[in-house]
């Protein structure tokens, strides 16, 4: 799934497409304006005394979006959306009937005859730095790629090579575009699944794919209220969207703690059971148990099996994880 603030989409392998020249078929490919994201004392969660927070994104041209919320990560949650324009080193927000100042570290305004006085917070995930449980399998510890190859093009569950993403300061591995996604060398049946990402600027376009097949989005949508939120499972559901947005803002750690259950299948190779998903994203929980489609897209062609491996995808941007870890256990 594309993130916000798509300019020019690549059409990677994963979307694949095309168009015919001289009688042959030819995969078009067009570049990503990727906008790296930089640290703003604006952009990010605010809260005060009170139930009133809020959330502050940049939206281009200079101007920034307020959403007023009742509270974070609940649904029903908006109260309010304004826009304002930086200007010494302040921004005056309106919105219909609310407005608002952001200024020396305070944001404060009125809504619905209601003051409120905010200040800019930074959350974490309970689940950040999560140790792995004894008998997990550690896929990523900042160390090597040792657990993993670069998948080899359209065929996914094939291996081609070492890994060719980088290492980066702070025990990450970053996304180099162009260099395919990559696959754990293991294959994984049932599983509880612990990922963590961030997204450096926009557009993000990621997933963590379980069994190769069936996709856990990331992407670049903080605050973006008309947009796909993280943690959806857009190719192996039919409009079933997560009713919540726990996003963080960009360059901020997150969290995606996986349970998943593999399809069941008899002795015959018929398939009995779909498989299903339990998703926890920034310590909230966007699934239970979902019952999961035959994936759709570039994944369809793979099928479905009782175990695959593990990807991680590059889609053309840069994107970094950290603290990979997968246990294999019975999920009900």
């Amino acid at each position: 799934m594309l993130g916000c603030g798509v300019v020019a989409a690549i059409a990677a392998e994963n979307d694949e497409p095309q168009s015919k020249a001289g009688g042959r078929t030819k995969k078009v490919e067009k570049p990503v304006n990727f906008v790296p994201a930089v640290a703003d004392s604006f952009v990010g969660d605010w809260q005060g005394q009170g139930s009133t927070v809020a959330q502050v994104l940049k939206i281009g041209g200079g101007k920034y979006q307020a959403n007023l919320l009742s509270s974070f990560d609940t649904e029903n949650n908006v109260l309010a959306v304004l826009q304002g324009s930086a200007a010494a080193e302040s921004i005056t927000f309106a919105g219909e009937n609310c407005s608002a100042t952001l200024k020396n570290g305070h944001f404060t305004g009125i809504h619905a005859e209601k003051k409120f006085d905010l200040q800019r917070i930074n959350r974490v995930s309970p689940t950040q730095g999560a140790a792995p449980p004894r008998g997990a399998v550690i896929l990523f510890d900042g160390k090597s790629l040792d657990a993993w190859a670069k998948k080899n093009g359209k065929d996914w569950l094939a291996e081609d090579g070492p890994a060719r993403w980088k290492l980066v300061e702070g025990g990450a591995v970053e996304v180099v575009p162009e260099t395919d996604c990559i696959i754990t060398h293991q294959k994984f049946g049932d599983c509880k699944a612990h990922v963590e990402f961030r997204t450096l600027g926009t557009p993000s376009n990621s997933g963590v794919f379980l069994q190769d097949r069936y996709e856990v989005n990331i992407n670049e949508t903080y605050g973006h209220l008309d947009q796909g939120p993280n943690a959806g499972l857009d190719n192996c559901t039919e409009g079933v969207k997560p009713r919540l947005r726990p996003c963080f803002p960009p360059l901020a750690w997150q969290t995606l703690d996986i349970e998943f259950r593999a399809p069941r299948f008899d002795a015959n190779g018929k398939k009995t059971e779909n498989a299903r998903m339990t998703v926890v994203f920034n310590g909230v929980k966007v699934f239970e148990r979902q019952e999961l489609s035959v994936p759709h897209g570039a994944a369809s062609r793979l099928g479905e099996a009782p175990t695959g491996p593990l990807m991680l995808q590059e889609h053309g941007m840069p994107v970094q994880f950290r603290n990979i870890w997968l246990l294999e256990t019975a999920i009900k």
